[in-house]
This record gives C-alpha cells, sequence and structure tokens, in this order.
C-alpha cells in the first residue's frame, strides 16, 4: 500500500503492465494524448525516472523470472534488476512440469544450473536479504551448490533455504548433498572459515536433505548472533546437536525426520518453539537463570512441543529463584507420554519477591518410574513440582532428592554440609511419606560420595 501511493503521481499519464515476455503494455482503455502536430499515441514513460532503489523496490514484488525479463524494456532498465535483495529461484512450476511428464529431468537441471549461476554471475548488490534454491539436486551437483551457498555467505545473507528434496528421483543413489564444514577444505573455494565469518548476518538457516552435523549447525549457532530460526529435515550425518547459550535470539528450532539423532542438548533463552520429529529417546534443556530485572516466569508455557513419543529420558537444568513456580515446566513433562526417568536440576539464584502457591491439575504417568531432584532445597517452588511428580507418576519406583548444588558436584565443597541441606533432607523425608506404595526414596547425603540414605514405604 505504501509503494501504490508512491507510485500513484507516476500513473497518472502511463499505466503500466510488465507481461510474462517483459513488454511494457498501455492501459487498454487510456487512449493517450496527441501530440502536438497531430500524430500517434505519446506515452511518457514516468517510472522510469524514478530514482534506482524505488525500481528495485517495485522489482522486488516480481518473481526472479519476471524481474529478469525488464532488462529488455530500456537502457535504463538493463541493470536494475541485478540489484534485487531476494534470490528466489523458485522451481515449482517446473517440478510440476517433470512430474506431469511435461518436461525432462536432466535437461530442467541443467537449465536450473544455468539460470542460478548466470543470475549470480550478474549480481550488482553488495547484500541479499534471502537466498533460496529447491530443486532435485545430490552430492554430485556439490561444486555448483559450494558455490552458491559462497555467494550468498559473501553477500551476507540473512535467510538461507536450500531444499533439495526428492521429488522427481526418489530411487536416486547418490547422496544428498553434504554442507560444508567450516574448518573442512575444498579445491574450488577459498578457505571455509573465512566466508563462514560472513554468516553474522544469518537470521534464518533452512536445510533440506541436506547432510549437516551437528559441529557445522553448533558453529552457525554459536556465530550467528540474530539467527531466530533453524530447521533441518532428511539429514543423514545428524546424530548429536548442542544448542549452546550464545544463540541468545533462536526463537524457533526445528529436526524433522533426522532419523540418526541420538541427543539433543538445549540451553534455553528465547526459545518459542521447537518441533523434533525423530527417534530421539534422551533430551537435556539448559534453562537460562532469570536475572533481578526480569519479571517472567522461566517456564515453557509459552513453548510450544510436539509429543515425543519416543522420549525416554529427560532432563532440566533450570536457573531457580524462590518467586517463580517449577510448575511451569510441566506441559513439557506431559509431551512425553513414555518417559521413564526425569532428572530435575535446580541452580539458584537469590529471590527478589514472594509470591503465592500455585494451583495444578496432574496427569498420569504410567511409564514414569525414575525422578532425580538435584538442587533440591524444599521452597515452594520445590515443593510444588515435587507434589506434581508424586502425584502423576503413579507406577513410580525410585524418587531421589539431592540438596547439593549441581554446579559444585565434582568440586571439593560438593559435599559441605548447611542448615539449607539439613532442612531440605527434613522437608525431602516429609515429602517421602507421599510416594507411592512401594516407591522408594533415596536421600543424597551431605556427607560423602557413598552416603545415600534409601527408605521405602510400604504398608
Amino acid at each position: 500500500m505504501v509503494m501504490a501511493s508512491l507510485l500513484t503521481p507516476y500513473l497518472t499519464k502511463l499505466s503500466v503492465v510488465v507481461n510474462p515476455t517483459g513488454v511494457i503494455l498501455g492501459d487498454k482503455d487510456d487512449k493517450g494524448d496527441k501530440d502536438d502536430k497531430g500524430g500517434g499515441l505519446c506515452l511518457e514513460d514516468h517510472i522510469s525516472g524514478l530514482p534506482d532503489v524505488v525500481l528495485v523496490s517495485i522489482l522486488s514484488l516480481l518473481t526472479m523470472k519476471e524481474a529478469g525479463r525488464t532488462c529488455i524494456l530500456s537502457k535504463r532498465w538493463r541493470y536494475i534488476w541485478t540489484h534485487i535483495s531476494s534470490l528466489n529461484f523458485d522451481a515449482s512450476h517446473i517440478i510440476n512440469g517433470i512430474l506431469l511428464g511435461e518436461k525432462e529431468v536432466e535437461v530442467e537441471k541443467r537449465l536450473y544450473l544455468s539460470w542460478v549461476n548466470q543470475v549470480l554471475k550478474s549480481h550488482n548488490a553488495s547484500t541479499i536479504d534471502e537466498f533460496r534454491v529447491n530443486f532435485d539436486f545430490d552430492e554430485s551437483y556439490r561444486f555448483d551448490i559450494d558455490n552458491w551457498v559462497n555467494f550468498a555467505m559473501e553477500k551476507r545473507v540473512k535467510r538461507l533455504e536450500l531444499d533439495f528434496t526428492h521429488r522427481t528421483d526418489y530411487n536416486r543413489e547418490e547422496e544428498d548433498y553434504n554442507f560444508p564444514d567450516p574448518n573442512g577444505i575444498t579445491n574450488h573455494l577459498p578457505s571455509l572459515s573465512l566466508w563462514f565469518t560472513s554468516c553474522n548476518h544469518l537470521t534464518n538457516l533452512l536445510l533440506t536433505h541436506v547432510n549437516v552435523t551437528g559441529q557445522v549447525l553448533e558453529y552457525f549457532l554459536t556465530n550467528c548472533p540474530f539467527l531466530e530460526k533453524l530447521y533441518v529435515k532428511h539429514s543423514d550425518f545428524l546424530v548429536n546437536l548442542k544448542v549452546p547459550h550464545l544463540s541468545l535470539k533462536l526463537k524457533h528450532l526445528e529436526i524433522i525426520r533426522c532419523f540418526n539423532v541420538e541427543s539433543i542438548e538445549i540451553f534455553v533463552t528465547n526459545l518459542m518453539s521447537f518441533n523434533f520429529l525423530s527417534q530421539l529417546e534422551s533430551l537435556t534443556l539448559h534453562i537460562a537463570s532469570m536475572t533481578q530485572h526480569t519479571f517472567e516466569d522461566p517456564g515453557l508455557e509459552d513453548t510450544k512441543f510436539p509429543v515425543l513419543d519416543k522420549l525416554k529420558r529427560l532432563e532440566l537444568v533450570v536457573g531457580a529463584t524462590d518467586n517463580h513456580s517449577h510448575t511451569g515446566f510441566t506441559p513439557l513433562i506431559e509431551t512425553c507420554p513414555f518417559l521413564a526417568k526425569f532428572v530435575f536440576k535446580l541452580v539458584w539464584v537469590k529471590p527478589f519477591w514472594k509470591r503465592k502457591h500455585d494451583r495444578f491439575t496432574s496427569r498420569p504417568h504410567q511409564y514414569l518410574k525414575v525422578v532425580e531432584f538435584i538442587g533440591f532445597v524444599g521452597r515452594t517452588n520445590d515443593v510444588e513440582l515435587a507434589m506434581y511428580l508424586i502425584k502423576s507418576a503413579v507406577n513410580l519406583e525410585k524418587f531421589t532428592f539431592d540438596p547439593r548444588d549441581p554446579l559444585l558436584i565434582g568440586t571439593p565443597w560438593e559435599f559441605m554440609v548447611t542448615k539449607k541441606k539439613t532442612a531440605a533432607r527434613k522437608r525431602a523425608k516429609k515429602l517421602g511419606t507421599k510416594l507411592p506404595v512401594g516407591a522408594d526414596l533415596d536421600l543424597q547425603s551431605a556427607l560423602n560420595n557413598n552416603g545415600k540414605e534409601h527408605i521405602s514405604f510400604v504398608e
């Protein structure tokens, strides 16, 4: 709407339409003005007189092919399209033609490669907002794809999408394209470590049917301070992934159909959605501790999680204060119907206001048998979560209360006796009386490595 209002004064004498062949057409209802000699139709082109930045904005509303065709309009338009910031090489219509038998796969692949390479060769903008390719390419096209990624990085791309889904060849023998390692070496590219340093403007990274390792993803997560979305689908190389605490802006994480994934460890800050569809059996989340100026619960009520029906072990490491409830984590627990072991580690920071007890409803967890509560001190929020777990774990076999600070475990101060730990053990024993019949209460001693007290509650 803003662009239309800016162009209105320039459209009083000429209505312009760029058709698929790139020809300028005047409005059929516009009879135009006769020149002074009564000659032919006089149509004055005001649009071409607009500044380059405005013309580039106009072309950004067109598809790549439509924008490229404007080069034949006049000398003024010849190179305008080379400055557009969104390079979306959409191939949907080509792929549909192949699937319908109207186009030949190998011919269209060569034409697509030529199209992308020619555009990149002609492109003159110093930066780009988007670079997207989607075609049925594999590792045999590494030379071209590497150069495309290199181009995007050098242009400080914000949104990078590589979609090499098997749409036209479901039985191809070549493996998927292997995303370069920043520490790797190639014969046709400059030092990868140099162009990987240009990724710090990246906000969205989407990879489909691209083999990428956890180390490469961690490099992006660590070195892209503005990265908000990471999407990986069908990667055979992804086994272990750690989302570091440096990923301050990350809001959306999707790991889809990566069947070799064994573990994911997330240091959560602003994560709003987490979508994971695989065979993951173990998940560790590090929930960032709060600051004195933060007035939001550190729970996951606003974070969307899929049903993790394969997950058997869940570990949460949480920065905690007296004034926030731990029951905010129950929505995540309830997305794991076959959860067998739950480990909850608390790192306490100084509270700064008091709060009342939360009211909550518990849903039964048939498979949850082992709970470890590390950093338990018996505060209001501790007791709330402990009661939720005791009530919901209907087949609970063992509940461990450990008053040790998770950050001090393994240090000389691990078993230091304090009044807080002594009080925590008393509160834990009191909670132990509420355990289901036959469940073991395991109290971690603060005296030595072997000092555990086991109490079994039976009728």
